[in-house]
This record gives structure tokens, sequence and C-alpha cells, in this order.
């Protein structure tokens, strides 16, 4: 093993302080630039093209003559529905001499087509009728919106009333407007301004409606 060493001292030189330049004098790098007058003779002003005074004020200015909307030609519709009548001929002289073919084939066969093309004919007008259906409600929705529309207006709290009627007959078959129908009940009494009922109406009924939609 090493023998155990003795504690010694130690001088430590102090270090040496930091040297600082002189700072350089501003003259010395750059010469300080006098302040001259220019010169009438050499300055040259030139003039903007477009001298904003001197436009016509835009809000005074006449505006542009109003274009007559484009007229639609006839010819699109009439074509395309001259050739669905077509079409629609040419189905039902195939779906009949198909019939009278298998008919002629086996009585059973004939049977079936004649079927088959009565329950295509038949989902074809359920079809048709809820389109029209669809439509008949579109109207009677953008009827009541333009009464809704004429009341607040005229805050008239008689025809607000029969407006919230209606509505609520309107969305009484669907069963999420329940609770906002009972809520509009309970509520109506207590307010006396129509355009105020109309809006607790669209808040209550209309609002839930569209966010479902969403």
């Amino acid at each position: 093993m090493n023998p155990p060493r003795k504690p010694a001292a130690f001088r430590i030189e102090p270090e040496p302080a930091p040297r600082h330049e002189a700072p350089q004098k501003r003259g010395a790098e750059q010469p300080v630039r006098r302040p001259r007058a220019a010169r009438a003779d050499v300055a040259v002003v030139i003039p903007s093209e477009i001298d904003v005074f001197n436009q016509p004020d835009i809000e005074q200015a006449a505006p542009p003559p109003a274009t007559a909307p484009r007229k639609r030609s006839l010819l699109g519709p009439l074509f395309f529905g001259a050739f669905g009548v077509l079409v629609s001929l040419a189905v039902g002289l195939w779906t009949d001499q198909l019939i009278r073919d298998l008919f002629a084939r086996a009585e059973w066969l004939g049977w079936l087509a004649a079927g088959m093309a009565a329950i295509a004919l038949l989902s074809l007008l359920i079809v048709l009728i809820r389109e029209f259906l669809a439509i008949a409600r579109l109207a009677e929705v953008e009827k009541l919106q333009r009464r809704a529309v004429d009341a607040v207006a005229r805050d008239d709290p008689k025809a607000a009333r029969a407006l919230v009627d209606e509505l609520s007959a309107f969305v009484a078959a669907k069963p999420e407007t329940a609770a906002s129908r009972r809520s509009l009940a309970e509520l109506r009494g207590e307010i006396i301004d129509g355009a105020n009922l109309v809006r607790l109406a669209e808040t209550e009924i209309l609002s839930p409606l569209d966010a479902r939609a969403k």
C-alpha cells in the first residue's frame, strides 16, 4: 500500500486584469456629414401620371346601366321533355311486348312479368307522390317564413300567435319537437310582443331541428 500523503500548501497566482482597449473616436472612423441645401436648378420634380384630385368621385359617378337578365331558351326543356316521353313510350312498348312473349311461351311467366311490371309502376307512383308532398311541404315552409317576417316587422301579437299555432301543428308529427312545443305552450301567455313570440318559437322549435339536420 502507498503511504498516506502529507498535506501541502500551494500558491495561487492572481489573474491578470483584462486589458480594455480605448474606444476609437467616431470622428476618426466616419466624418460627420454636414447638412447641405439642394440646389433649385438641380432638383427635378416628376409629376404623377394619374392625379387623384382630378379623378371623378366614385360615389357621385353615375352607376353603370343595369343589364337585363339573360333569357333562358325553351329549346333545352322542350328537348328533354320530348325525349323523356319517347323513352317512356319505348319502355312501355318493350314491357308490353315482353309480357306478350312470355304469355305465349308460358302462362305463368306472363303473369310473373305482369306482376313485376305492376310492382314497378306502383313504386314509381309512390316515389312521385312523395316528391310532390315534399314540394308542397317546402312551399308551406316558405309561406310560414314570409308570414313570420311580416309578423316580426309589424310586431303583431295576433298574427304571431296564429303563426305559432300553425307552426306547432306543422311539426306535430315529429316526436323530437314534443318538449319544445310543450315549453312554448307554457311560455306563450307570458309574452306580449309578437316579434318576441316568433323569435321564441324559432328558438324552441326550429333550432333543434336545424341542429339535428346538420
